[in-house]
């Protein structure tokens, strides 16, 4: 993959919509390394590689929110990219609609990514969901 590391970062975004888990495998290196703010609803702390990836922390994402994480700006500092944007949707299990700001500060290598750091209002997700906390089972 030749991507540039904004490229990278910017095509993740894109990937996460519908129809896009192919585009999303090519940019996740395959011993990411995702970490999550504790206390987020679903579950927060450290996942590492592709299965925890998707089957730890993207399936409770989705069983708890239906977000579009969108984007708005984009700090370049080579190898690691700041996205700045917006979690827009709404709690699945309160209905509970969220619009709240989130950074994310990404490592890329090869065009892959290769670390994610999440940081948004954890607090107001678990208002939104219920208060269901994020201490993974």
């Amino acid at each position: 993959m030749n991507l540039t590391p904004l490229d990278a970062v910017r095509s993740y975004y894109q990937s996460l919509a519908p129809g896009r888990r192919a585009d999303l495998m090519d940019l996740l290196d395959p011993h990411v390394v995702l970490e999550v703010p504790e206390g987020f609803p679903g579950g927060g702390g450290t996942y590492t590689g592709l299965k925890a990836y998707l089957e730890d922390f993207l399936y409770n994402f989705y069983g708890t929110f239906d977000l579009q994480t969108a984007p708005s700006e984009y700090l370049n500092a080579g190898e690691t990219i700041v996205a700045l944007g917006r979690h827009r949707g709404h709690a699945l299990p309160t209905g509970v609609m969220i619009d709240t700001p989130f950074a994310h500060v990404w490592t890329v290598r090869d065009g892959r990514l290769v670390r994610g750091r999440m940081f948004t209002d954890t607090a107001a997700l678990c208002i939104a969901a219920g208060a269901r906390t994020g201490a993974r089972q």
